[in-house]
């Protein structure tokens, strides 16, 4: 009997979303108090286990990619510019020719593809994951720039988000309120980051500029704010 199992083998959305979070929040316990950031997201590392009272616990596996991280949230040197990470699910700032420094937030948009990844191919039901579906068959290519491409449309025509929404299984129709609310957030955060990028006018950006937290996109994607997209209240004792 298999110790660890995975995602589309949990029986239910309802399962499967307390999983989520439960890999959700071991992820920020891992990277806020032991300083390690994992770096290489996918649906194949979050799993889950049965514990003796038949409830199912999320599982965060697979660290060999993972880094430790200074006291000012910056990865490894000997990291700092190695790119990571599994295609399908990796942050759009890295599929790029130099990728910069792996930070928090790109785990997170990792998080939000694995949710949208799962709502479109695990049959929970069935406990079988269906082939990968032509809506995001991009996200899975071998050539960054299309991968790139392909998911910056995603966040930015209203259509290519609804051709993928399409695809919802029916037992996955719950997890829509929670992709609907995350890529809302991460647009958001996209557009005014691509926004500041564009104003190179000291003069009249100011000091909007300097407050600019690039690591955050401004504070909008951060542990808590995912956390409150999903409507979840964080379960361990994490303060902002």
């Amino acid at each position: 009997m298999k110790l660890y199992r995975k995602l589309w083998e949990v029986g239910s959305a309802e399962d499967f979303m307390e999983i989520y979070v439960d890999c959700v929040e071991c992820h920020f316990h891992a990277y806020s108090k032991g300083r390690v950031l994992h770096r290489d997201l996918s649906e194949n590392n979050l799993m889950f286990k049965t514990v003796t009272d038949g409830t199912k616990k999320g599982i965060l596996n697979d660290w060999d990619m993972a880094s430790f991280v200074d006291e000012n949230d910056e990865i490894q040197l000997s990291t700092a510019t190695h790119r990571t990470g599994t295609v399908p699910f990796m942050a759009k700032d890295l599929l790029v020719a130099t990728p910069p420094p792996h930070l928090f937030r790109h785990d997170l948009e990792s998080f939000f593809y694995i949710l949208v990844w799962a709502a479109v191919h695990h049959d929970f039901s069935a406990k079988t994951r269906r082939p990968t579906v032509p809506a995001v068959v991009r996200w899975a290519s071998e050539d960054f720039e299309t991968v790139l491409e392909s998911k910056s449309y995603f966040f930015t025509e209203i259509s290519k988000f609804n051709l993928v929404l399409a695809n919802v299984l029916p037992d996955s129709a719950g997890l829509v309120p929670w992709i609907r609310l995350l890529w809302k957030m991460f647009s958001k955060a996209f557009q005014m980051a691509e926004t500041i990028a564009r104003d190179t006018d000291d003069s009249q950006r100011g000091g909007e500029a300097s407050e600019w937290d690039h690591a955050t996109l401004g504070g909008q994607i951060t542990f808590f704010t995912f956390m409150k997209a999903l409507g979840r209240t964080p379960r361990s004792n994490f303060s902002p």
